[in-house]
């Protein structure tokens, strides 16, 4: 259930910058989408990587002065270094297949409802008598 929580939330934020009546539209795609292509966590082993320091040899020295004491800072020099390392992690197989559901669905009733695939009412088609 957990899993279903964060798909809903990435799904949510991926729609971010549609139109009201997108967002309303894609809702009713959703259910039929779900039915079609539920969630199917499958585990699998991916590789990651993460990044470690390391030190160039080389030094970055400032020198400050207050009054008559003189401070020397020395900072090392380094680089970054990607280290792979494999992870097994949880994904949604169908969750590919199900978005591309939902926004053919989706852009599909935007044209029928709205005359363009996005929803947007600014550019409605008005019939000329």
């Amino acid at each position: 259930m957990k899993f279903l929580g964060v798909v809903l939330v990435g799904a949510a934020l991926l729609s971010g910058c549609a139109t009201k009546a997108y967002r309303a539209v894609e809702q009713e795609c959703k259910p039929a989408a779900f039915a079609d292509y539920p969630i199917n966590p499958v585990q699998v082993v991916q590789t990651r990587q993460r990044v470690i320091h390391v030190s160039t040899g080389m030094r970055n020295c400032f020198t400050t002065r207050d009054g008559a004491h003189t401070n020397t800072i020395c900072n090392d020099i380094t680089r970054p270094e990607y280290i792979p390392y494999q992870e097994r992690v949880v994904i949604d197989q169908n969750e590919a297949v199900r978005n591309m559901a939902i926004e053919s669905c989706a852009a599909n009733l935007c044209l029928q409802r709205y005359g363009n695939a996005k929803c947007k009412t600014d550019q409605l088609w008005v019939p000329v008598p």
